[in-house]
């Protein structure tokens, strides 16, 4: 079965669809590991891009594994701390913006009468500012972060608890990611999931999820195809 076919497949009866946040909806993954940066400078320590979006971005290892990785002295705690303002500027001031075909998606899928759910690592004030800058808050019923559930992805927690929150079962929706994290979480929590490869990710392994894109190229192709 082709890519269309599976996709149409997958969204088209799908009464909710739950989405990803960062890397997927927003290109704001840079922007995370600039504020990451920033702090962990102020320590003497410099964080390696490209072990940033495998440990950071994809498997979800966070700052306490960079700590754990490096044999830091530091509190990850604290760090999280000390980053959250910068990368709320971020949100707040407009940099942080959506892809270009994830603002498409949300529109036709909103104009389908899906229900959209925001499942992410960011804090939920950040999510909203981001999608407000963009003129489509409106469009997403839900938005659950990290400062909602108590374990974050690759725990399913978050989707869990988006399906309780939408009133809906797993079989009746389906996870837009674009991390081994993402796509984790969903298969444990039983939610079918299609992955966006991404710059970041694109030579990980997505071989567990229901489909593979290449790009957001490819995905609002896709979704046009399907809902345009």
């Amino acid at each position: 079965m082709d890519k269309s076919s599976v996709f149409e497949k997958l969204v088209a009866p799908a009464r909710g669809i739950i989405l990803d946040f960062d890397g997927f909806l927003a290109d704001s993954e840079k922007y995370h590991f600039a504020s990451y940066r920033e702090v962990f400078a102020r320590y003497g320590h410099e964080i390696d891009e490209t072990e940033y979006y495998k440990y950071w971005t994809s498997l979800g290892h966070g700052a306490q594994g960079e700590i754990e990785r490096h044999n830091l002295d530091l509190d990850p705690k604290k760090i999280r701390l000390e980053k959250q303002p910068i990368f709320s500027g971020y949100c707040e001031d407009g940099s942080i913006q959506l892809f270009p075909e994830a603002d498409e998606m949300l529109r036709l899928l909103s104009a389908s009468a899906k229900i959209l759910a925001i499942a992410s690592g960011s804090f939920k004030r950040d999510i909203y500012a981001v999608l407000k800058n963009g003129g489509v808050s409106q469009l997403v019923h839900v938005i659950l972060g990290s400062d909602t559930v108590p374990t974050i992805k690759p725990a399913p927690d978050i989707f869990l608890e988006t399906l309780k929150t939408i009133q809906l079962e797993a079989h009746e929706c389906v996870v837009f990611e674009d991390a081994e994290k993402g796509m984790f979480a969903a298969i444990e929590a039983e939610i079918p999931v299609i992955i966006v490869r991404t710059a970041e990710t694109k030579d990980f392994d997505f071989s567990r999820a229901d489909l593979v894109l290449d790009s957001h190229k490819e995905l609002g192709q896709l979704t046009r195809e399907t809902f345009g």
